[in-house]
């Protein structure tokens, strides 16, 4: 079935304090937002849709005719975002939804994720993974079932959720029908006044669908690139991974 990737690359990147759109910047010689397209393409995504907004032409310049292009003019949050590229999405088949400025992700943790999706019949599955402080990130809300009900964003989160160390890495796969028939139902009936991808947990909890997610232990993957200190440390992360990587290669090579 047709594997469909939604990359989010439209917002500003104001800590950044540069001119460059935020998924522009390079991590190891490379824009953040090519090491995340290379890797899709790696695991076979027939169809990328990059859904660009600030300085949408230099993203576009960069990045070529590697992608389809979904123009966010306002900044409405993630949800509005994908909305943007619904055209481009046929009801059969899934999508994965992530965001632009996490370079560290590895082709196989995407690989298990729509695996994950697909062998539990999920409509949606999350990416989740734990920090000791989770400070920043969106707290997974789990029933009595342990079943994934709700995403609480950390600006609407009471102190009981704040607790909570499992959160969103902002990576997801969708049925591309259930996600096109939910996003409809989205409000921005929140603190930032946002539509939050993540209130599709809740909206798919009401319609009887299902929504799983998948753990993965590395966290260091899915940490988002939003300032120099942060875009200096996924360098150093991904070239450890680099290294380990050509070790492996050598094992292979000579074994």
């Amino acid at each position: 079935m047709k594997t469909s990737a939604i990359v989010l690359a439209a917002g500003k990147g104001t800590r950044m304090k540069s001119e460059l759109p935020k998924v522009l910047h390079p991590v190891c010689e490379k824009p953040m937002i090519l090491h995340i397209i290379d890797k899709l393409d790696a695991i076979g995504v027939q169809d990328v849709i990059a859904v660009v907004g600030h300085k949408a032409e230099k993203v576009k310049e960069v990045v070529g005719l590697r992608v389809k292009y979904a123009e966010q003019t306002e900044q409405k949050g993630t949800g509005h975002a994908v909305m943007q590229a619904v055209p481009y999405l046929n009801e059969e088949g899934h999508t994965i939804i992530i965001t632009g400025d996490t370079p560290l992700i590895q082709e196989k943790t995407l690989l298990s994720l729509i695996e994950n999706h697909t062998q539990a019949n999920n409509d949606g599955t999350v990416l989740i993974t734990k920090f000791n402080d989770p400070t920043g990130y969106g707290r997974i809300i789990r029933n009595s079932s342990e079943e994934v009900v709700e995403i609480v964003e950390e600006k609407d989160a009471n102190e009981e959720q704040k607790k909570i160390k499992e959160v969103n890495t902002g990576i997801f796969c969708f049925k591309n029908k259930a996600l096109i028939d939910g996003l409809p139902l989205l409000n921005n009936n929140n603190v930032q006044n946002e539509y939050y991808l993540t209130d599709m947990v809740s909206i798919f909890n009401k319609q009887g669908k299902k929504f799983g997610s998948y753990l993965l232990s590395d966290n260091e993957q899915v940490m988002g690139v939003n300032d120099r200190e942060q875009l200096a440390q996924a360098e150093y992360i991904m070239k450890k991974y680099n290294s380990v990587s050509v070790k492996d290669k050598e094992v292979e090579k000579f074994s």
